[in-house]
């Protein structure tokens, strides 16, 4: 390859690299130094209370307790606290980009429009922090970063700095999380089902990286060496798929199936599954001795899990066998 050759190759990489440089930067918002606050009267402590209206879907409402913030709909149910602040800190911190239309025949194109099509129509945000709530409308997402968005009582719209995520949903408002027990901390867990079968899984040492099946029957091994890992990582995110307090829900007879799970450090968890219209309903045994950050489920709620949440740890020994 002639010098020639490789000055014309240089040149033609030197233009791609340009090229994707200025391709990557086209819709992100350039925010002067000094650029305007779009919503200079929001103090995250005073916000009192969040309402978000998405199209017809019902009215999600969060109220700020003194133990954080809850939706009153759902029984004063813990919200997602990491959702709430960070949806707060980017409305605090959004900066006037440009201006946008001010034709309110023009606002269905930015997704912020009062009515019309799904599409057209802006989700209304209220933020309840005075005598005076604040109304705003959360239209489409910028090209590549920031939001198109308008107060409620102005024409003007505007791209902001901020991407503004709302949850499509109550349930995602929610606090999910059931328990979040690392795995490496699990010691044992015994599984009893209805039926009488009982699954007993542990280890001796934390440096184990494997559950093992007491009393394997003589002449059986595992599928594999980590086939009974999933039991214990099962209780390492679990989120449900619904909740309702449990003065609500009536469950009878035997449950469909009991654990009783024990840490390294000694402290355990019980719990038992219902079924009920072909549906998985774990409820929680109080006095685990566990954390609120490792149980973040409450022992006065029954919490619905996932069929194949539920499938994952009500397997039972012929399952784990390796097929000879």
């Amino acid at each position: 390859m002639n010098r020639k050759t490789l000055f014309v190759l240089a040149v033609l990489a030197l233009a791609l690299v340009a090229g994707w440089y200025f391709t990557s930067q086209v819709g992100l918002p350039r925010v002067p130094a000094q650029a305007e606050r779009w919503l200079p009267g929001v103090q995250v402590a005073q916000v009192k209370a969040i309402e978000v209206q998405r199209g017809d879907q019902p009215l999600v409402r969060l109220e700020r307790r003194e133990q954080g913030w809850v939706v009153p709909a759902k029984a004063d149910y813990p919200a997602d606290q990491g959702v709430v602040n960070k949806l707060l800190k980017a409305l605090a911190e959004a900066r006037k980009v440009e201006p946008r239309t001010a034709n309110p025949e023009l606002y269905g194109r930015l997704g912020l429009a009062d009515k019309g099509e799904a599409e057209q129509r802006g989700v209304r945000l209220t933020l309840e922090q005075g005598e005076a709530p604040l109304q705003l409308l959360i239209g489409k997402p910028g090209q590549q970063e920031g939001q198109l968005v308008r107060r409620a009582d102005e024409a003007q719209s505007w791209l902001v700095s901020q991407r503004i995520e709302l949850p499509a949903s109550e349930l995602e408002w929610l606090d999910r999380r059931v328990t979040a027990i690392p795995f490496a901390e699990v010691r044992e867990l015994d599984l009893r089902h209805a039926g009488g079968e009982r699954l007993t899984l542990a280890r001796d040492k934390a440096e184990e990286a494997n559950l093992q099946v007491r009393d394997l029957p003589k002449g059986k091994r595992l599928a594999f060496d980590g086939a009974a890992n999933g039991f214990g990582q099962f209780f390492a995110d679990l989120r449900f798929a619904d909740a309702a307090p449990l003065a609500q829900l009536g469950f009878d007879g035997k449950p469909a199936l009991e654990f009783s799970l024990t840490t390294f450090a000694g402290k355990t968890l019980k719990g038992r599954f219902y079924g009920k219209a072909d549906q998985h309903w774990l409820l929680l045994e109080q006095g685990s001795g566990l954390s609120a950050s490792e149980v973040p489920g409450r022992s006065d709620w029954a919490y619905r899990v996932e069929p194949y949440q539920y499938q994952n740890l009500a397997r039972k020994l012929t399952d784990l066998l390796a097929k000879d």
